[in-house]
């Protein structure tokens, strides 16, 4: 018979990891690590612990580890039970937690990429703006139907939206929701933020500025009403890059960073 797994009392710092995860949904230590600014090792006990106690869970299969993939750690039932206690955290998202084990590898991958780009965008702009995940903006009521990957708040607004895994009429779809939203609905809080996109390709990314130029003429839309970039997702995760990595519809050849005047 196997014995009960006994009831732990997390730390601080595990509490925080179960927030991340609610955070991000789905993380990889290395990339938790820079979040953090910690070593891995103290990381990786205390995510040990959380797995032993079922707070969360790890998938990694002998593939992963052949690839020398890093784990995908994800909240578990006990987890969302502790933070469901927790009225910081919506009840209507952590029910939807309960599917984290059902969802594709691709929409994984997809969460920590968001991670990702995260981590470099606060490394680029550090303290300028407050950046919050999709899961952290899915019930804001004055948001597009289709939530951005990161939404970026300052003196500035962005949203960040991750494009390099997406089929392209997918994404042209996502900005005429967006463009339509900004007509409609406005921005309370001022300017309707800008829009940045993120591509796997350079090819992708001037072959989408050129059809959002031709979206925001046909909408009657100025470029210095809403305005729409792009880069790669190489260049946005690339520390050895500058933050000046976005072209615009104004000026595709150009970079520029965000914030800046165009």
């Amino acid at each position: 018979m196997t014995e009960p797994i006994k009831q732990t009392t997390l730390t601080a710092t595990q509490y925080h990891l179960l927030i991340l995860l609610y955070k991000f949904r789905y993380a990889t230590i290395p990339h938790l690590t820079i979040y953090k600014q910690l070593k891995s090792n103290s990381l990786q006990r205390n995510f040990n612990i959380l797995v032993k106690h079922h707070y969360i869970a790890k998938q990694y299969s002998p593939t992963d580890k052949i690839d020398r993939k890093p784990a995908l750690y994800y909240l578990a039932t006990k987890g969302l039970a502790v933070l469901k206690q927790d009225n910081r955290f919506d009840p209507r998202l952590l029910h939807a937690y309960y599917k984290n084990t059902s969802l594709s590898d691709t929409y994984k991958q997809h969460c920590v990429g968001t991670l990702a780009s995260y981590n470099s965008l606060r490394a680029a702009y550090s303290d300028s703006y407050e950046i919050f995940t999709r899961q952290e903006v899915a019930y804001f009521d004055d948001m597009p139907a289709t939530k951005p990957d990161l939404y970026l708040r300052g003196q500035t607004e962005y949203f960040v939206i991750l494009a390099h895994d997406t089929p392209l009429y997918l994404v042209r779809k996502q900005l005429a929701e967006y463009i339509t939203h900004s007509e409609d609905e406005g921005w309370a809080r001022g300017d309707y933020p800008a829009l940045l996109f993120v591509f796997a390709t350079v090819a992708h990314q001037r072959a989408f500025l050129k059809h959002a130029a031709h979206a925001l003429e046909s909408a009657g839309i100025g470029d210095d009403e809403l305005r729409i970039g792009a880069t790669v997702m190489s260049a946005l995760q690339d520390s050895s890059k500058t933050s000046a990595i976005w072209s615009f519809t104004d000026d595709p050849s150009a970079l520029g960073s965000l914030g800046t005047s165009h």
